[in-house]
């Protein structure tokens, strides 16, 4: 409990199977992690994969697996949490106490601490700056720098720091077979393998982004010298990648006795901005008052005039009075000025310049600080006839200068035009509030028509198969949609849908279609007569020019068939996990809701023990990706090949997709994302 005496919330914290209750517990409940102990009183939320956790919630820590493979590494992007810990015996985190600040929220914007056994093998610098990408912290064009400079510093902190190999001496074949098996021997050694190694990330208030990795070996502070030395020769590989993070980074610095490489760089001044925290969160808070305060009529305004003389107090009010505006407020001196505002939160201020204790320029200056001010129109006025007086006010804040002595008419005509502005841009936030939770609660909506992990994984075990599944809304609302349906014992239909267009249109079709699909039971056998009544039902509801693509299938798993029809929709991969083959099968046809007697061919195709079928959204062969290139044709075939060699043919096939496309996509998307995969579970009894 903080000294204050507020109760902290619990913490959320995500735990990835198998690891279960206990197993997290024996981490949880001591204070290398929550130096507090809150830790012990976290509330635990399980699940198999990323999509698994509700991505509504916050977590502050994700418990990942030992050894954990690639398809956790996707959780660094695909779950709102900033700290990942892998929980493997052995674990100690005395030494490093960045961690232990997790009890005051989030200290870095991304945390990952793994042991050397398991980020050995793994590519944790691209997956950790693909991270960084998606949270904001770095652009996507110093992405790659970055990824260059993080790799080399985390090979040294892995090699000579965690695993403290001596590669000095002629780096023969002979020796470096030698090297290869020492090091081999020292990863599988609980003393070396088990250490941690930390990367943490962090953006300062000034833009710059901190990098560091902590590793647990003995430490090494190479001497500071300028300029950096020539390269290492034959005598030594040790220090080859400093000269080129230096050059890479902004800063490079030693900390815990060389255990810690500490990596600054500055930001990209083209692509984003210091953060100032205090003031986006202030204005926050005063675009939601604003939004609160209902101005429809400029003569409702409140106004603020500051003068230090009452006569010329008397004067303006009586102007502003003949016009109809009647709810006024004044303030005798320039901190009564910032008083009386603080108070009734004016819709206008006139304001003298010259006044005691604090003149007009001070004013300005302090109000245009707060964010709740930082729009407000301040028309100031003053009897100086220096030029310098007149501009400076310009440059603490003002929006308009009114000369003395006060012309009636230009008094009225500027307060006018400068309410009716202030009333149009508080009608425009108002609207765009308004939009704003009318697409989020779209988005909702719509994300509810997705099949939940627990869901599509439990209808895969009834039918001995694993269903994996990632879907990621775009940065406009969007149009993607699939979904499982049950038939009978042995037949399983599968379907997904893009509609054309985004925002709330888009959306509305989806759940058009959506209440379609489940308005029965009814799922034909023959999916291309289904289509045809689904376009029917479709055609006179869509608005002209209005269509969606989509594909339906059945799997027989008695049969070993998979039967489908296609709307236009992207081509399924087929594929076979002993072969490694992968084909393309036909997506042709016309979209629904086009034409309404639109006739759609069944077809047929083998789909037993060993196939696995992908469905995706045309996001993933129509995004273009880091190396200006789409995945598309023979490059995604080949990429699923891959995937499939490099795992085993472990059915997760989607997850594993969806993880490589995020490492090269655009942070934003402009579509929907959609994949999904289907694969007969070869252990499964049924099945052999």
């Amino acid at each position: 409990m903080p000294a204050t005496g507020e109760v902290q919330p619990r913490p959320f914290v995500a735990v990835a199977e198998p690891l279960d209750r206990a197993r997290a517990a024996q981490v949880l409940d001591g204070r290398h992690i929550f130096g507090d102990g809150a830790g012990a009183h976290a509330e635990l939320f399980f699940g198999r994969s990323p999509e698994d956790f509700p991505h509504s919630n916050r977590y502050q820590l994700c418990l990942i697996p030992s050894e954990t493979g690639r398809e956790w590494l996707g959780a660094l992007v695909r779950l709102n949490c900033n700290y990942f810990v892998e929980c493997y015996d052995g674990l100690d985190l005395v030494d490093l106490g960045p961690l232990r600040t997790a009890k005051r929220g989030a200290n870095w914007d991304l945390l990952v601490c793994m042991s050397t056994q398991s980020a050995y093998q793994l590519p944790m610098a691209r997956k950790f700056v693909t991270a960084l990408r998606h949270r904001g912290i770095i652009h996507d064009t110093i992405a790659p720098t970055v990824e260059m400079a993080v790799q080399e510093a985390f090979a040294n902190s892995m090699i000579h720091g965690n695993l403290e190999m001596n590669t000095t001496g002629h780096l023969s074949m002979d020796r470096f077979n030698e090297l290869g098996e020492e090091t081999a021997r020292r990863l599988a050694s609980p003393v070396y393998g088990g250490r941690v190694i930390m990367l943490t990330a962090k953006k300062r208030r000034n833009g710059n982004v901190e990098i560091s990795i902590n590793d647990q070996g003995s430490g090494f502070v190479p001497p500071d010298e300028t300029p950096v030395p020539k390269l290492p020769g034959a005598e030594s590989t040790f220090g080859r990648g400093l000269p080129l993070i230096r050059s890479l980074c902004h800063d490079v610095s030693f900390d815990r006795g060389g255990r810690t490489i500490r990596l600054t760089f500055a930001p990209d001044t083209a692509a984003s901005l210091p953060l100032n925290t205090t003031f986006a969160a202030g204005l926050e808070a005063a675009e939601h008052a604003s939004g609160e305060a209902d101005l429809r009529n400029p003569r409702d305004a409140t106004i603020l005039i500051a003068d230090d003389t009452m006569i010329s107090r008397e004067i303006i009010a009586s102007y502003l009075r003949s016009d109809g505006f009647t709810n006024l407020v004044f303030a005798k001196d320039g901190e009564d000025a910032l008083e009386q505002a603080n108070k009734h939160n004016p819709d206008l201020i006139i304001l003298d310049i010259i006044m005691p204790k604090m003149d007009g320029y001070e004013v300005c200056k302090v109000l245009r600080a707060d964010p709740s001010f930082a729009e407000t129109p301040i028309i100031a006025q003053t009897a100086l006839e220096e030029n310098e007086g007149r501009t400076r006010i310009f440059e603490d804040g003002a929006t308009d200068l009114i000369l003395k002595p006060l012309n009636k008419a230009e008094m009225i005509a500027r307060t006018r035009i400068h309410l009716e502005n202030r009333l149009l841009v508080k009608q425009l936030q108002a609207y765009q509030e308004r939009t704003q939770s009318e697409l989020e609660m779209a988005r909702d909506m719509q994300e509810m028509l997705i099949p939940k992990a627990e869901q599509y994984r439990g209808i895969g075990l009834d039918y001995g198969m694993t269903i994996s599944a990632s879907f990621q809304m775009s940065s406009e609302l969007g149009g993607d949609m699939w979904g499982l349906a049950p038939i009978d014992d042995d037949r399983l239909g599968v379907y997904i849908v893009d509609f054309a267009g985004h925002g709330l249109g888009a959306a509305l079709n989806t759940f058009r279609l959506h209440s379609l699909i489940w308005s029965d039971d009814r799922h034909d056998d023959d999916p291309g007569a289904y289509l045809e009544s689904l376009n029917r039902h479709l055609k006179g509801l869509l608005p002209v020019g209005q269509y969606a693509t989509m594909l339906y299938g059945i799997i027989n798993r008695t049969a070993e068939t998979f039967r489908y029809a296609s709307a236009a929709c992207t081509s399924p991969v087929l594929g076979n996990v002993k072969t490694g083959s992968t084909t393309f099968l036909d997506g042709s046809g016309v979209p629904l809701g086009v034409i309404r007697d639109a006739r759609y061919e069944t077809r047929e195709t083998a789909f037993g023990i060993d196939n696995f079928l992908l469905l995706y959204s045309d996001a993933l062969i129509e995004t273009v990706l880091d190396d200006g290139a789409l995945l598309e044709g023979e490059r995604l075939l080949h990429l699923v090949q891959d995937i499939i060699s490099e795992t085993g043919g472990m059915p997760d096939l989607a997850s594993h997709l969806a993880d490589q496309f995020m490492d090269r996509a655009p942070v934003k998307l402009h579509d929907d994302f959609t994949v999904v995969s289907l694969q007969p579970n070869r252990q499964n009894p049924e099945n052999r």
